[in-house]
């Protein structure tokens, strides 16, 4: 389960060109293209290292211009190139179960980032009754946002809430001055509080689209600059029962609302070699993936939740149970919380799940999204060397949440599950 995602680049230093040229061959370089006689000349190793059996690539992904007209450097392209954050076109918001949306986005340089803000007025009406925010207000708003490549999905594909709880992670649960919804405090996280009848509130959020994995190396962005790639922003809407409970005659309808879109992408340069002038693209060799799923469940006791074995390295596992269609067990009330493999390989086990709680509020300054009922293993935080996971090298992958038996399971319940990773890319 353990692996090095690449040899340190200072060995390299020593070795003689000779020997570096054998590195390539046998990773499978193709030795006529301009960027590995470069790397060579630079004393730089192929990006390979000790990656453990039954690790594949994205094979549905071509994210490479063709061989032989790029060059690929990091920080050559990095001095070169030019950041471009640009808004697209604006559309409507769809409404409370509305029609999926399809946005394309522009084929052009280097796609690193999206933004999605979401932006409204929330009216609530009614001569009588309650309106309180299920677990999914507000990030539910976009029930799940995904990238589309080449037709497929299997890269990037969160739940709205997944994209918020990355953040949360990320940036380690900071304070937010830019959301704007009732029924939130001041990160932005969900209350569940109850919503006044009668008012007219504004509603503004921005979710950040996962496409690269970090900012400083643009690790997993897309190629867009190709005939062979199409992309596209596939967003899907919640139904209104979903983002609330009303009683009696209370009433919920979104005013105005629109959704804008803005990519951010990067300059793609020319480089001189001995092979004449090429494109420079930065590491284009990993993609970077966010999938989400629901495993249905009706039991207590061990609520087993097989993860998908992805081609590449396990980053983080998120996970929350759902009981019933708008509520959560809070993940303090389980009776333990395990990760396992290979039928009897148990290398995390946490009980009571207090433990667990701990070690994820002191890597992202408290909880992830509380009343979403986050837990996070989180195999980079500590030593991404040491701890990452190779999903396609074990079997019987899971994690397991132990719900107690006095916790009354409802109807139509679902672990909700998302899965961060990063994939060899072709």
């Amino acid at each position: 389960m353990r692996g090095t995602l690449l040899e340190p680049r200072q060995q390299a230093k020593a070795l003689s060109s000779g020997a570096l040229r054998a590195q390539w061959e046998m990773s499978g370089a193709n030795m006529e293209a301009p960027y590995v006689q470069d790397m060579i000349d630079r004393g730089l190793p192929p990006l390979v290292g000790r990656m453990p059996t039954g690790m594949d690539g994205a094979a549905f992904m071509s994210n490479l211009p063709p061989e032989g007209t790029y060059a690929m450097n990091t920080q050559v392209f990095s001095e070169n190139t030019e950041r471009n954050d640009v808004p697209q076109k604006t559309e409507e918001y769809p409404g409370f179960g509305g029609t999926a949306i399809d946005i394309p986005l522009a084929k052009v340089g280097v796609l690193s980032g999206v933004q999605i803000a979401v932006e409204a007025t929330l009216k609530t009406g009614g001569a009588a009754g309650t309106i309180t925010p299920t677990f999914r207000w507000p990030w539910g708003l976009i029930k799940k946002g995904a990238v589309t490549a080449n037709g497929q999905t299997s890269l990037i594909a969160p739940s709205g809430l997944d994209m918020r709880a990355r953040k949360q992670r990320i940036f380690r649960n900071p304070r937010d001055p830019i959301t704007v919804a009732p029924s939130t405090d001041e990160r932005g996280d969900p209350t569940l509080a109850t919503i006044e009848r009668g008012k007219e509130l504004s509603v503004f959020m921005i979710y950040e689209v996962p496409i690269v994995h970090d900012w400083y190396s643009i690790t997993g962005s897309l190629f867009m600059q190709s005939d062979q790639t199409y992309a596209a922003l596939h967003l899907e809407m919640p139904s209104l029962a979903e983002l609330f409970t009303l009683t009696e005659s209370a009433t919920v309808e979104l005013k105005n609302a629109k959704i804008n879109v803005t990519t951010t992408t990067f300059d793609v340069p020319f480089a001189n070699t001995s092979n004449g002038r090429v494109l420079l693209v930065p590491d284009l060799q990993w993609l970077h993936g966010f999938i989400s799923n629901d495993k249905p469940y009706a039991n207590n006791g061990d609520v087993e939740i097989p993860l998908v074995r992805v081609s590449g390295e396990l980053l983080a596992v998120y996970s929350y149970l759902q009981n019933g269609p708008g509520a959560i067990i809070k993940p303090a009330t389980l009776e333990a919380f395990r990760m396992e493999y290979g039928a009897n390989r148990i290398p995390r086990n946490y009980k009571p799940v207090q433990h667990l709680l701990q070690k994820n509020a002191d890597d992202y300054n408290g909880l992830i999204m509380p009343e979403v009922g986050y837990t996070v293993l989180d195999f980079e935080a500590d030593n991404p060397s040491r701890d990452l996971v190779f999903p396609k090298g074990v079997t019987e992958l899971k994690i397991v949440p132990t719900v107690k038996s006095s916790v009354t399971i409802n109807a139509n319940s679902v672990a909700h599950f998302a899965e961060e990773a990063l994939f060899a890319g072709r």
